[in-house]
C-alpha cells in the first residue's frame, strides 16, 4: 500500500500485513538493505522525525527491543519466512488521503510510532520499502489511528498472476474508517475471536467443502495460547501468501480434491513448495468448488484462489499442509472485499472484482 511519511512528505510503498504490528520502512544509512525502486527514506531531511527513547511506553509496546547509542530504542523483527528488519523505533508524521471528508483531501497524523530499518533482508520485492503493520496490538497502525478509523479497515486484493513477467497496472485498494464498511446483499460475516497474542486475527473454521463432500475441520494443532479453546482455530493473514491447513487435517482435504480432479497428470513441484501439482498446457485445472465454512460465513474460493500456474505448464494447489496452526493466506483472499470491524469484532467477506473496486 502507498504510505506518505515525514515533513516534507515522502511517498513510498509497503506491504499491508494483518499478521504483524510494527510499521517499518528502509532508511538511510543502510547497513544492509534489499533493493527497492523508490528512494530510501532519509530521516535527516524530515523535520518531524524523532527517535523513541529506551525506557518509554512506546519502546515497550514494540517488543523485542534493545537499547543502543545511549538512549535509542532499537527493534528487531523476524518473520515466519525468516525475513528480518533491524532499526530505530521513531516517531514520524504519516499523511493519508481522505475519502470521507470532502473539505479536506489529506489528513496528517503526528507522532506515529514506526521503525526506521537500517538492516533488512528476506523475501521482499523491489516494489516495496517495508511493512505496514495492521495487526491487533497497540503499536499497529490500526490502533495508533484509532480516533480516525474507529477500528475499521478493509482491503480488496487483485489477482496475482505468477506466470506473468509483466505486472498489471491494476492496484489493490485499502480503506480505513467509514469508507471501510463492507455492505450489500452478498456479504457474509464471521466473528473475530480475541486471543493471545493479540497481533493475530483469529476466526473459526468449522468445515471445508470439496465439491459435494464436506469435511469437518478437526485439529489438535491450535496456536500455543489456544489450549482448551477450540474457537478461533485459524488466523487470517494478508502477509502470508499460501493458505496452510494443519497436517492432521490436510491429507483428507487433498485426497478429496484428487478424487474430484480428472484428466490431468500429477507432477512433482521441483521447488518442493507445493504438495499437489498437475501438468496443464492451458495453465488451469478443472477443479471442484471449494468452500471454507467459517462460523456464520461460507466463503467460496474461486479457481484463482486455490490453484496457480507456478511455472509454464505446471499448476499447483496454493493450499498446503503445515506442522503449525491454520493460516488463511492472501491468495485465498483475492477478489474478495474483506472488512475488519474491531469494535464489534467482526470480519466481513464480499465477492468483488478488485481490479475495479
Amino acid at each position: 500500500m502507498k504510505i506518505v511519511i515525514g515533513t516534507p512528505p515522502v511517498e513510498t510503498f509497503a506491504i499491508a500485513d494483518t499478521g504483524s504490528d510494527l510499521t517499518w520502512i528502509q532508511c538511510k544509512p543502510c547497513k544492509e538493505c534489499f533493493k527497492q525502486t523508490a528512494p530510501l527514506f532519509d530521516f535527516r531531511k524530515s523535520s518531524t522525525y524523532k527517535t523513541v527513547g529506551c525506557h518509554t511506553k512506546a519502546c515497550e509496546a514494540v517488543g523485542n527491543v534493545h537499547c543502543v547509542r545511549e538512549n535509542v530504542c532499537e527493534y528487531e523483527m523476524i518473520y515466519g519466512d525468516r525475513s528480518q528488519s533491524i532499526g530505530d523505533v521513531a516517531y514520524e508524521t504519516f499523511t493519508f488521503r481522505s475519502t470521507t471528508n470532502k473539505k479536506v483531501d489529506k489528513i496528517s497524523i503526528p507522532n506515529v510510532v514506526f521503525g526506521c530499518g537500517h538492516d533488512n533482508g528476506g523475501s521482499f520485492g523491489n516494489n516495496t520499502s517495508g511493512i505496514v503493520g495492521l495487526g491487533g496490538s497497540n503499536v499497529s497502525i490500526i490502533k495508533q489511528l484509532d480516533k480516525q478509523v474507529n477500528g475499521r479497515f478493509s482491503y480488496c486484493l487483485i489477482p496475482n498472476d505468477f506466470s506473468s513477467s509483466s505486472p498489471s497496472n491494476a492496484t489493490s485498494h485499502i480503506n480505513f474508517g467509514a469508507a471501510a464498511v463492507v455492505s450489500g446483499p452478498n456479504v457474509v460475516t464471521t466473528p473475530i475471536i480475541p486471543k493471545d497474542p493479540d497481533t493475530y486475527y483469529y476466526i473459526n473454521l468449522e468445515s471445508v467443502s470439496v465439491g459435494e463432500k464436506k469435511l469437518e475441520f478437526k485439529t489438535s494443532q491450535l496456536s500455543s495460547s489456544a489450549t482448551g479453546q477450540d474457537l478461533g482455530n485459524m488466523i487470517i493473514d494478508s502477509g502470508t501468501t499460501l493458505t496452510f491447513l494443519p497436517n492432521d487435517f490436510y491429507p483428507a482435504f487433498e485426497s478429496a480434491l484428487v478424487d474430484s480432479i480428472k484428466g490431468y497428470k500429477r507432477k512433482d513441484d521441483p521447488t518442493g513448495t507445493f504438495n499437489l501439482c498437475y501438468e496443464s498446457k492451458s495453465g488451469v485445472v478443472d477443479a471442484p468448488k471449494i468452500v471454507f465454512h467459517f462460523t456464520d460465513a461460507d466463503v467460496e474460493l474461486l479457481p484463482m484462489n486455490t490453484f496457480a500456474e507456478v511455472d509454464e505448464g505446471l499448476v499447483c494447489l496454493t493450499i498446503t499442509g503445515s506442522d503449525d496452526f491454520a493460516i488463511y493466506g492472501n491468495l485465498a483472499q483475492m477478489n474478495i472485499l474483506i472488512g475488519y470491524d474491531l469494535v464489534n469484532k467482526k470480519l466481513s467477506f464480499l465477492p468483488a472484482d478488485c481490479t475495479k473496486h
